[in-house]
């Protein structure tokens, strides 16, 4: 019984050992077949050619039962023939055997009549390894090329064509095989020289043809290993290639899931808030409509018991009536009064109707979120930066697409002597997204970020561009701007100074004390910020206008934390003075 080619595993080409399916619908052995193509949840089937992707991996493909059941079948089936088979095949071989023997001894028959009864050849083509009796050699090598140069011999009479004598052996001539034809690419003897077919051609003696031959094919089969070798590390590549794909795909799917979680979360929140708030507010109403409606009841019962009593007395004789008549009198007039404050009054619902959820802009950014993509180009304004000896103040402007997120910003600087050398110094400032608003204290500067640049060389001219950078690309570099630092002594403005023992820590705020800012007369035109930061953090400085105080109170800032302060001082003409660097930590919650 032959096997049914559809109950072959394509890989081992036996009956399916435990098959399963695949998702291009092939089947394959599980074990070992199956395994040793699973690559990261991904098997190429060897079939189609079709990569699957399994995200259970091979145990989550199912298992073809009704398959096993008709193999199962199959496999008892063939057992109960066995015997007739192998007889069949004993009577197969012997009569094979007889076959050839008797054929041994018969002449050349034509290879190309297809009776029964094969006619006697009479002649046998080299060029085609066939031969023909006389009917159909002129039916199939007719007088007009390319059948002309076709060379017939005289077939063999014990039954063998005379191109398949005897090994070494010319078959034209029967001469030794001892030249080579090149043009011709084949073996022929001394003799065949002089033959139409190898004039002019050229001829060299086998054992050079050999060497030579063998040395190219020698040169064809170190470069066809070379180039396997070349495509089995293209093949590696291309699979470590897929490994990586297939890694940074479930890194980005768990980021995905884990940045979506995380705006769920805080949604969720939200919706906690809102209704634990208006819960809260309804309970506390509610308290007090139940309250002024017990008092209500209080009051309307006690009036209708005291009316029915007046009706009561009213039916009495005089002189007990004239006896009750003004304390009743009384008791009335209060009721009346009680009654008369005990009304209706509207309560502050407009504190509940006040309290109205609308997310329209929320689900418009929702709508509007996309892939992370490089920021915009940001800028240095240059009205608002400053200088000193050896500190340049920078004021970066952010760019306008309020959708661009920045990690952090690049400051490129170099001096004069810097820039005809080539040489660029780079400052990394960190940028958080709490922090995107740096700069609000900043008079008309909403949003800047301001970054100090400092240990630079007096009176030398320096060159600065900024670029804005997170985790897809970094933006394109600003305009470049110039700034020189100043002369030693060439700055008119007093440096300010913090004064450390009289500065106070709390939980969550700092109090700086600066007596700079009343120092200076208002005829001088300057201007002290209060500049302050994380410590030990590349990041901006936030900044606040002292306004002429002497004390300024920083809120907002963490609890167990340290901080670093310093005060700058600027006039119009863009020059500055720094204060003392002050560090702080705030109280402990």
């Amino acid at each position: 019984m032959d096997v049914d080619i559809d109950l072959q595993c394509p890989i081992c080409l036996e009956l399916f050992n435990y098959p399963i399916i695949l998702p291009c619908s092939h089947v394959l052995c599980r074990s070992p077949c199956a395994e040793h193509l699973f690559d990261f949840n991904f098997i190429r089937c060897p079939v189609c050619r079709d990569n699957c992707y399994v995200s259970g991996g091979i145990s989550s493909l199912p298992r073809v039962i009704a398959l096993e059941n008709i193999i199962e079948r199959f496999k008892a089936a063939s057992q109960n023939s066995k015997p007739d088979r192998k007889q069949s095949i004993c009577s197969t071989l012997d009569a094979s055997f007889d076959s050839i023997t008797d054929n041994s001894i018969l002449p050349s028959v034509c290879n190309l009549c297809s009776t029964s009864k094969k006619t006697k050849a009479i002649k046998t083509c080299l060029d085609c390894n066939a031969s023909y009796c006389a009917k159909c050699l002129k039916m199939s090598h007719p007088n007009k090329e390319p059948f002309l140069s076709h060379e017939l011999v005289s077939p063999n009479l014990d039954g063998r064509d005379l191109n398949q004598s005897d090994s070494g052996l010319c078959s034209t001539h029967g001469e030794r095989l001892s030249l080579f034809c090149r043009d011709c690419t084949t073996t022929c003897c001394a003799l065949c020289r002089e033959d139409e077919r190898h004039k002019d051609h050229q001829l060299v003696a086998v054992d050079e043809a050999y060497t030579d031959l063998k040395k190219v094919i020698e040169k064809s089969l170190e470069k066809l290993q070379q180039n396997q070798e070349k495509v089995r590390n293209s093949v590696q590549l291309q699979r470590d290639h897929l490994k990586d794909m297939q890694q940074m795909a479930d890194k980005k799917r768990e980021e995905i899931n884990t940045q979506c979680d995380a705006l769920l979360a805080e949604i969720e929140n939200k919706r906690n808030f809102f209704l634990a708030d208006l819960e809260y507010e309804e309970r506390v109403r509610q308290n007090d409509q139940e309250d002024l409606i017990k008092v209500m009841d209080r009051i309307l019962g006690s009036s209708q018991a005291l009316y029915s009593y007046s009706k009561e007395v009213i039916k009495e004789d005089v002189g007990e009536f004239l006896e009750v008549a003004p304390t009743l009198s009384e008791k009335l007039v209060k009721s009346t009064i009680e009654c008369e404050t005990a009304q209706y009054e509207p309560h502050d619902a407009q504190l509940l109707c006040a309290k109205v959820v609308d997310f329209r802009k929320e689900k418009q950014v929702l709508r509007d979120m996309n892939y992370l993509t490089a920021p915009s180009t940001p800028s240095i304004d240059v009205t608002r930066c400053s200088r000193s000896e050896d500190t340049v103040v920078l004021v970066i402007c952010p760019p306008n697409n309020i959708h661009d997120v920045i990690d952090q910003y690049e400051i490129h600087y170099c001096s004069e002597e810097q820039k005809s050398l080539e040489i660029e110094e780079t400052l990394i400032v960190k940028n958080s997204i709490e922090e995107r608003q740096i700069g609000k204290g900043v008079p008309n500067s909403a949003g800047l970020i301001v970054v100090l640049v400092e240990n630079l060389c007096k009176s030398t001219t320096y060159y600065f561009c900024v670029s804005a950078a997170n985790q897809t690309g970094k933006s394109l570099n600003s305009e470049v701007v110039q700034c020189t630092t100043l002369l030693q002594g060439e700055s008119v403005i007093p440096v300010p100074v913090i004064v450390e023992s009289l500065c106070r820590q709390f939980t969550s705020s700092i109090q700086i004390y600066c007596a700079s800012p009343q120092d200076i007369a208002v005829e001088q035109h300057i201007s002290h910020f209060l500049l302050y930061r994380t410590l030990g953090y590349s990041k901006p400085w936030r900044t606040l206008s002292l306004y002429g105080r002497q004390e300024h109170r920083v809120f907002g800032l963490e609890s167990n934390s340290e901080y670093e302060f310093l005060v700058l001082a600027c006039n119009q003409r863009g020059e500055c003075q720094i204060s003392n660097r002050v560090i702080l930590q705030t109280e402990s919650s």
